[in-house]
């Protein structure tokens, strides 16, 4: 019985460390990241047909250590682009909202923020690099 309790709460640990919680909503992020204390992480990317952004989810996101940063470090608000939407959506309000305001003129961009929105750093080469988001991103841990 102990070693099913046990086994079960190590893979509850695990999926967790591995999975990571993502916002399509500002002021959920926004409220996250205040109760948190943690910075905003802004995914600008079109992951199902923008080829660099499909790059940057296999070779970053969805890597374990930068899921595990994540996990301890960020909030990550994701506007993700479908291939075919309405343009009339609030996803793609969203994204010319971001992209506008902290001047996101491609497809992906990382942008840091703090709870408040202020722009912290802004990646936007390296993209499809986990080393060169890593050293960025913790600069400013």
């Amino acid at each position: 019985m102990k070693t099913k309790i046990t086994t079960s709460i190590l893979l509850l640990f695990f999926t967790f460390s591995f999975s990571q919680q993502k916002y399509d909503d500002w002021e959920i992020a926004k409220k996250e990241s205040q109760i948190s204390n943690k910075k905003i992480l802004i995914i600008l990317t079109g992951s199902e047909w923008c080829k660099p952004c499909v790059k940057m989810e296999k070779n970053v996101i969805e890597n374990t250590e930068f899921i595990s940063y994540a996990n301890l470090n960020l909030i990550i608000l994701e506007i993700n682009l479908k291939r075919h939407m309405d343009y009339d959506t609030k996803l793609v309000k969203d994204y010319v909202y971001f992209r506008d305001k902290y001047q996101a003129n491609s497809l992906p961009s990382l942008i840091l923020v703090n709870s408040e929105g202020k722009e912290i750093s802004k990646i936007s080469t390296g993209l499809n690099s986990l080393e060169k988001i890593m050293k960025e991103l913790i600069k400013y841990k």
